[in-house]
């Protein structure tokens, strides 16, 4: 999927959906079948091969998991480097990842789930992968440790595991649940396992992870805890590579700041030998993408959508291979309820000024004639079920810019808003800046005076702090409910503005622990409902996507999920 901006997923409620993108099934020079990592089945590539990807935004840390850490930019850098027992096909589904190893439902009642690590598996540095690292991710997702600390981006479906049954140098591990969870088979999954070694050794502790899941809360898990949370922030351009083994086909090798970040293939690779030794991620901004493209620069991209990036690549003709869609991703604007905001009817005087559909119509028609306003936060517009989940749910009455009625709501106030977003000034995102333009032209008639803050550092520092207004981010997709209940769920660390609704909560609690399709689909129906009734986001539209390759690139399938172009990295070659 093309680069996005935040680190929330939303969920695409209709299982088995296929995406709108006809780079799916189409991929450059003889393409490439949807595989996962290093299952291409040939032998390693000359040591002087290298694919290199144009993208828009910086690697910033080797932990994922925490608030901070929990980036698009992240996941994406790290999908290759850190697995785990599954991976998101291009469609949203999950595949099970078996050069990681297997897990397979052993029971219902209660539900009770076994893990086998493959016997291979090992870290880069040389150590097993094993319970440890089971035990350290669940004790850092479940909430269990409580005043000792771990700060979990995520901890839906962990926090109702019971502490994972294995011994210490097991590679078998059982986990029970407390309650029935929906998605049980998408936990301990891509960047989630770290490598649990590192952290005992950095931290001094003298017993393990193991040891201590029985007594999570014990004083000597302090120094853990604090470098679990704060010691894979790199300081840019340093990797620190003695303490980020890699346990997947890539490691990261070199990163130039601001420049770019280089895997090489990982030479403890248990699985399939990769194609190319060397992957580059180069950072470009999206408009300068298509020039080196053409320039032979880079040889695959896949920008945030802009009309501008479109119009060039339909230039170049058959210079390149270049295919437009839709992806499961879309933008919205977050308010944040701990400030001025926490006003129902401030946030209503803005939610009818917001030019919903002016920018659809100037931004997004001219990349996808089809495009119209994102009505739900669950159900894509492509999909099928999208009229019938929409309808009723009462977001249409802000489709109209209304600014009569936000006048009235205003009542002479004229409150200063601070849209914040990931703003780098040096690879500027011109559609979120018209986006932001043309909020500020609709609204400032109304009264607010809407101020440009967005900052290089926001999903790192400003929005974790709620030190913003309202938030202009994306929300990528998958087929999970759980992963869009941190997003709106009372204490969530994606939940950046802080929302709480006691009734959303209940029934994400009741739509995650329902397993038949059309009850989950009532009840998210009835959450994007109490969502619109609170203006908890304003949902904006669904990207269209963009996929571009070089001619003799090969074996690259475009993946609209969170897990973006380097889902099947192990296939890609050059001709």
């Amino acid at each position: 999927m093309s680069t996005n901006s935040t680190r929330a997923r939303a969920v695409a409620l209709l299982a088995g959906a296929a995406l709108a993108v006809s780079a799916c099934a189409t991929s450059a020079s003889g393409g490439g079948s949807a595989s996962s990592h290093g299952s291409s089945g040939a032998a390693s590539a000359p040591t002087n091969k290298a694919i290199t990807w144009a993208y828009e935004q910086e690697f910033s840390q080797y932990n994922m998991n925490t608030p901070a850490g929990d980036t698009v930019a992240n996941r994406v850098h790290l999908g290759p480097v850190l697995s785990g027992f599954w991976e998101f096909r291009p469609d949203g589904s999950l595949q099970p990842n078996t050069d990681f190893g297997t897990y397979v439902k052993v029971k219902d009642n209660p539900l009770t789930v076994k893990y086998s690590i493959n016997p291979g598996a090992v870290w880069s540095d040389g150590k097993p992968i094993d319970c440890d690292d089971i035990v350290l991710a669940w004790l850092a997702h479940s909430g269990v440790t409580g005043a000792t600390g771990f700060s979990a981006a995520r901890t839906v479906g962990y926090d109702q595991q019971d502490r994972p049954a294995c011994t210490a140098g097991s590679r078998e591990v059982t986990v029970t649940y407390r309650t029935r969870f929906a998605d049980w088979a998408a936990m301990y999954g891509p960047g989630e396992i770290m490598p649990a070694h590192i952290v005992e050794q950095r931290a001094g502790m003298t017993r393990t992870f193991v040891d201590y899941a029985a007594t999570p809360t014990s004083p000597d898990l302090a120094k853990a805890v604090n470098f679990y949370d704060k010691g894979w922030a790199l300081t840019p351009g340093q990797l620190r590579k003695d303490i980020i083994p890699s346990s997947g086909p890539y490691q990261l090798d070199a990163w130039t700041a601001g420049q770019s970040l280089t895997l090489k293939a990982n030479p403890r690779w248990w699985g399939t030998p990769v194609k190319i030794p060397t992957i580059v991620i180069r950072y470009i901004s999206g408009t300068a993408q298509a020039q080196a493209l053409q320039n032979g620069e880079v040889q695959v991209m896949d920008p945030q959508p802009q009309t501008d990036i479109v119009n060039q690549l339909k230039a170049m003709g058959q210079a390149v291979t270049f295919t437009t869609g839709d992806q499961f991703t879309y933008e919205h604007l977050s308010f944040n309820f701990k400030g001025q905001f926490a006003d129902a009817s401030l946030r209503e005087a803005f939610a009818r000024c917001v030019p919903r559909q002016q920018i659809v119509d100037n931004l997004i028609k001219p990349q996808n004639a089809r495009a119209q306003i994102m009505e739900t936060r669950f159900v894509f517009p492509f999909q099928p079920g999208y009229a019938a989940f929409a309808a009723g749910l009462g977001g249409a009455q802000y489709d109209t810019v209304d600014l009569a009625g936000a006048k009235k709501l205003l009542a002479g106030r004229t409150p200063t808003v601070r849209i914040g977003w990931l703003k780098n000034p040096d690879k500027i995102n011109k559609r979120r800046a018209d986006t932001l333009a043309l909020i500020q032209s609709s609204c400032g008639q109304a009264g607010f005076k809407v101020v440009d803050a967005g900052t290089p550092t926001f999903f790192e520092k400003e929005a974790p702090a709620g030190n913003f207004d309202v938030g202009m981010m994306a929300w990528v997709a998958s087929q999970l409910v759980s992963d869009s209940a941190g997003a709106h769920m009372t204490g969530s660390g994606d939940n950046y503005g802080k929302y709480s609704d006691p009734q959303v909560d209940a029934l994400f609690k009741r739509a995650m622990s329902e397993t038949e399709t059309a009850k989950q689909t009532a009840l998210l129906k009835q959450i994007d409902t109490l969502l619109w009734k609170d203006l908890e986001s304003i949902p904006l539209f669904t990207f269209p996507a963009i996929f571009a390759l070089a001619k003799n690139t090969e074996g690259v399938v475009y993946n609209a999920t969170v897990a973006n172009l380097l889902w099947n990295v192990g296939s890609w070659n050059l001709a």
